[in-house]
């Protein structure tokens, strides 16, 4: 590479960084990401310069350089030619709607999948993609194969609507922008791990609230979530594009797709939760993934309250019942025990509804060490012992878990009054700490056979 196309190419990835910026706050524990106007301009801009610096770095040659330690195998940055056209600008951030026609019910679509026959574990890793400006590439890597030595084989991070479609559609075409996406699975995918996206955020050309973070998209713009829901699954789904384009990297296509994060907090469908509003996504999106991707599993998004939640969705669609592919919830707590008392509570009460054997996803759970007073704050010297508690024990419930996934792997470690910043179980350095030896362990655990706990069964 000629150092002219160096710079550019690392400028453009700075400057994809800078949508660390904008990622402020994740209110307990979790992503909140600004949804004003700056943030996509910004991000527009950033992709734009992305490609830019792809496309110079593929003109000027990849060559030997001993600063960028990535396998030869690997390309986890689109070539030129595949990148899709952006707007310099977001000038069509406030068009109207694409439809003023309120849309029908969502169709209930195929029944659901049997359970899977393996449970998996893993962690957040939203703290690494949405927080470039605090890592350097090598940092991520590095994060990202330390995880895998745990013995993880699946992360969770945002898939953002906003950020792959910041356009409205033209005469009914979608014009997606996937640097984000493809950077993140194709890093994640180099270090052997699988993309759990969560799929969420509407840009503010849909959204029905839109001076809302985190607002969901209005009604008559349902179909075109779905329609984003369905582009993901046919680029990084088995046998999609992202992997096509790209021989040379082991393929860890997408099989599961959590639509949205937390439909029941206010912090992440503003400005109040709809389960009414939230199953008619939720079924429209399952269809359309589900017509590109039969094998697929699109759960529901993680549930702080599903006690009262999950009811709630039923009495506005009593036909979603065998049309749920799992439940993703949320189950935070003060300390093992807590997380064990919520998980179960959350079974019981989903027996009763009828959805005994649908699987639950626990895709969020974890505690922060700093400031003292935070959302789901411990001691530090505490912590590892909590870590591999949990991980031990849910590996081994009767309370039908397919998937366990900690939060989170990573945090920058510099605010300590931000409680977001400490929820990391490793060091921004890098080094196993104990907090991660914990978590290694626990999984361990989990993974071996022993005897069941009887948590969730019924007395």
């Amino acid at each position: 590479m000629t150092y002219a196309g160096a710079v550019l190419f690392w400028l453009a990835l700075l400057v994809v960084t800078g949508i660390g910026v904008a990622w402020s706050t994740r209110g307990k524990g979790r992503g909140n990401l600004h949804g004003d106007v700056g943030w996509r301009r910004a991000l527009a801009a950033a992709a734009a310069a992305l490609a830019v610096g792809v496309a110079v770095s593929a003109v000027s040659g990849i060559g030997g350089s001993a600063r960028r330690h990535r396998p030869a195998a690997v390309t986890s940055l689109p070539p030129a030619k595949a990148l899709p056209p952006l707007s310099p600008s977001a000038p069509g951030l406030s068009a109207p709607p694409t439809s003023r026609t309120a849309p029908a019910r969502a169709p209930v679509g195929p029944a659901a999948l049997p359970f899977p026959s393996v449970e998996r574990f893993g962690t957040g890793v939203q703290g690494i993609f949405l927080n470039y400006s605090k890592y350097t590439p090598p940092q991520i890597r590095s994060q990202l194969r330390a995880l895998r030595l745990t013995g993880s084989t699946i992360a969770r991070s945002d898939a953002l609507w906003e950020a792959a479609e910041p356009n409205p559609p033209v005469d009914g075409k979608h014009d997606y922008n996937w640097q984000f996406d493809d950077l993140t699975v194709g890093t994640l995918a180099a270090s052997g791990l699988r993309w759990l996206p969560i799929v969420d955020y509407s840009p503010l050309w849909a959204a029905s609230a839109p001076g809302q973070a985190h607002s969901p998209p209005r009604a008559a713009a349902d179909a075109d979530f779905a329609s984003f829901a369905a582009a993901l699954a046919e680029r990084y789904g088995p046998g999609g594009a992202f992997w096509r384009g790209r021989p040379g990297l082991a393929a860890e296509p997408v099989d599961t797709y959590e639509i949205w994060n937390e439909p029941d907090n206010a912090l992440f469908w503003g400005p109040a939760p709809d389960a009414g509003r939230y199953v008619e996504l939720y079924l429209r999106a399952r269809a359309a993934v589900k017509a590109v991707d039969p094998g697929a599993r699109v759960i529901v998004g993680g549930l702080t309250a599903p006690n009262s939640f999950l009811p709630a969705m039923l009495a506005a669609r009593p036909d979603l019942r065998g049309h749920v592919d799992g439940v993703a919830i949320h189950p935070w707590g003060p300390n093992p025990v807590a997380v064990r008392r919520n998980l179960r509570t959350a079974r019981a009460k989903m027996r009763l509804l009828g959805m005994g054997s649908v699987p639950i996803y626990v895709t969020a759970f974890g505690w922060t060490t700093s400031p003292p007073g935070a959302f789901s704050y411990l001691p530090a010297h505490l912590r590892p012992g909590f870590i591999a508690d949990t991980m031990g024990a849910l590996g081994h419930t009767d309370c039908g878990i397919a998937a366990v996934i900690l939060d989170t792997w990573v945090t920058p470690e510099r605010n300590r009054l931000d409680g977001d910043d400490w929820f990391g179980i490793e060091r921004p350095s890098g080094g196993l700490s104990p907090d991660a030896a914990a978590f290694a362990a626990g999984l361990h655990t989990a993974e071996q056979h022993g005897p069941q706990l009887r948590l969730c069964r019924p007395s």
